[in-house]
């Protein structure tokens, strides 16, 4: 999904991504092509995670992510309703995520233990 930034806007907006997103440098911001619904191509900022920071947690099992998840807190509020957030808009858009399903699923069952 891409937004489109009018340019009057961008240095507002640039900052805001940066200042929500590069908190603790574990994604990297990147200029990137895309290619819209239309089939015109245009670049874009995102960012993705480096797979080499200390935070990264790829390669965790859904039961240790789901116990930090559940116990995480961060600057926007409690880790556990940005997972819960963000499997919610996947499943709007229509995208699977089998692997943060599990996660979830853990999640809850912590919740009611």
């Amino acid at each position: 999904m891409a937004f489109r930034v009018a340019g009057e806007d961008w240095d507002e907006v640039i900052t805001y991504l940066r200042e929500r997103e590069l908190v603790t440098n574990v994604y990297l911001e990147r200029q990137v092509p895309l290619q819209l619904a239309g089939g015109r191509g245009v670049r874009g900022v995102a960012y993705v995670v480096d797979r080499d920071h200390t935070q990264y947690a790829g390669s965790l099992d859904t039961l240790a992510a789901a116990r930090i998840v559940h116990q995480a807190q961060g600057k926007s509020g409690p880790n556990d309703a940005y997972v819960f957030n963000t499997l919610a808009h996947l499943k709007e858009m229509g995208i699977r995520d089998h692997w943060l399903e599990d996660v979830v699923d853990e999640v809850e069952r912590l919740r009611a233990a």
